[in-house]
């Protein structure tokens, strides 16, 4: 045996030795894959220039360190590397638009499967197979406040106060013409009513002189009483 043969075979134990990490690692390294897609202008979003800077990816997985995040390119594409096998959310994060959300499924043998979904959904529901790369549009723009109604005079008919009005009014119309189309009878008891009542007596209302302030205050208000008729002195 040479020195040489010596000096060798160590030396194989320990390449060996250093690619043995190596090798366990190589089936995760193969496994890993990379997800990609981007964003379409549609009918809600004219064009890609109008999407705010702070719009981002998200592929959220199980565990916490499974997620990510990823920023939009100008051209609207996005990009998710080293994606290890599982199960994500995929969702667009917009200040103005709302876009619809995906599960993507990574399979060991580096297959991706995507389907809709949505907040909500049980996540055994698969919905519709969607293909990779992802192609994403927007539903419809943000809103944070609420339009302001302009006027609508039908709405006021609904006010308790503007139908007790309308009501009154056409009580006062109408009354008169049921009293000319009512016999002389009726009629005759009728005004005799209007004539005993308070309103048109405002004499006889016990609440006629009632000084309300003085009441209010505590104090009641006197009449000075009139002297007799034969009070009068004589000198």
């Amino acid at each position: 045996m040479t020195a040489v043969t010596v000096i060798t075979m160590p030396l194989r134990r320990l390449l060996s030795l250093l690619m043995l990490p190596l090798l366990l690692l190589f089936p995760a390294l193969i496994s890993a894959v990379t997800v990609t897609g981007g964003i379409k202008p549609n009918s809600q979003l004219s064009s890609l220039s109008l999407l705010p800077p702070s719009t981002t990816v998200t592929l959220a997985g199980d565990r916490l360190s499974d997620s990510r995040s990823s920023h939009v390119f100008a051209n609207g594409a996005f990009k998710f590397q080293d994606v290890k096998p599982g199960t994500y959310l995929l969702e667009v994060h917009c200040r103005t638009h709302v876009f619809p959300s995906f599960r993507v499924d990574v399979s060991s043998d580096g297959l991706i499967e995507v389907f809709g979904t949505f907040r909500g959904n049980e996540w055994n529901n698969k919905g519709e197979r969607k293909p990779h790369p992802i192609d994403i549009s927007p539903l419809k723009s943000s809103e944070f406040y609420q339009v302001r109604e302009g006027f609508n005079p039908m709405k006021l008919l609904g006010n308790p106060m503007i139908l007790i009005a309308i009501v009154a009014i056409g009580a006062m119309t109408l009354m008169p013409k049921m009293v000319e189309n009512m016999d002389p009878e009726t009629r005759a008891e009728f005004e005799k009513q209007q004539q005993s009542s308070v309103l048109a007596n405002p004499q006889n209302n016990p609440l006629q002189g009632f000084d309300m302030a003085s009441y209010l205050a505590g104090s009641s208000s006197k009449k000075p009483s009139s002297p007799a008729a034969g009070g009068s002195k004589r000198k």
